[in-house]
């Protein structure tokens, strides 16, 4: 029914009945005050039903905002292998055996924070402004760019040991934090953290001895082999158009020609040499 015909239709019997009262004498001769319009209330039902939806519709976005990105795991299951990861920011993780990686999808402007569990070697792309954050269960670990080893098993004595750089590392739940150098180490147990000189140079090349590459782009492979042979001057490389190639490729102390065999029969591709440098084609 039209609103407007409703209303009228609604005066005019409100008018009937007081008029039948005051013919009644039922009004004790007071004046008659006239009927008094109510008037329609729906613009401001409309009006606040659109503030309410703007106050809805702000929360989800702020709720959206504030949303924790998608978090990524690594876990390598080998017994013998390192699982070789390279990250969005160019950094490059080795995992040791029984080891996980949590992270997101993609790194905050601020910060690029990850979680380990268990052991790994970190080669970490330097970001001014931007650092890189490890959390482990006895310590938190932040660098803007360098190498080291963390050991963070279960029921084993938290150990870093820097191999170049500089790292700052945090006792969980406390503010205790010390500065460690390349050539140091420093543990953490329920008294504290705890620096000395490193005591095993070797334990660096125990993570790149035997390595794994789990659906990596070719790009990523070469980079991190070039990274760990620079004293055999060798060097990988390949074209552009081939780098975003993925596979899954495993090397255990073989030299640069032989990781170029592997690879090239892999993609069903060639390589040349040409003055020290391998470009597989």
């Amino acid at each position: 029914m039209n609103k407007n015909l409703y209303n009228n239709m609604t005066d005019n019997a409100w008018n009937k009945v007081y008029a039948r009262i005051e013919e009644e004498g039922l009004t004790a001769n007071k004046q008659r005050r006239p009927f008094r319009k109510i008037m329609p209330i729906w613009g401001g039902i409309s009006a606040a039903a659109c503030i309410l939806l703007c106050i809805v519709l702000s929360v989800l976005y702020l709720a959206k905002d504030n949303t924790p990105a998608p978090l990524l795991t690594q876990i390598n299951n080998d017994a013998t292998f390192s699982l070789v990861k390279t990250l969005e920011d160019g950094t490059i993780v080795y995992m040791a055996s029984h080891s996980s990686l949590v992270l997101p999808k993609h790194f905050s402007k601020e910060k690029r924070e990850v979680t380990l569990n268990g052991n790994a070697y970190f080669d970490v792309t330097h970001k001014n402004k931007c650092p890189f954050i490890i959390k482990t269960k006895e310590a938190v670990i932040k660098v803007l760019g360098t190498a080291f080893n963390v050991k963070s098993s279960d029921h084993k004595t938290f150990e870093l040991s820097v191999n170049r750089g500089r790292v700052s590392v945090t006792k969980t739940g406390t503010d205790k934090t010390v500065f460690v150098d390349a050539g140091r180490t420093v543990t953490c147990n329920a008294e504290g953290l705890h620096l000395e000189s490193t005591k095993d140079n070797k334990q660096f090349n125990d993570y790149t001895r035997c390595i794994r590459f789990k659906d990596e782009t070719l790009g990523n492979i070469l980079r991190a082999i070039n990274k760990q042979n620079n004293e055999k001057k060798e060097i990988l490389q390949t074209s552009p158009n081939l780098s975003e190639h993925k596979l899954t490729v495993s090397f255990c102390a073989d030299s640069p020609i032989m990781m170029a065999t592997l690879i090239s029969q892999a993609l069903h591709l060639k390589y040349t040499i040409d003055n020290h440098i391998i470009t597989i084609k």
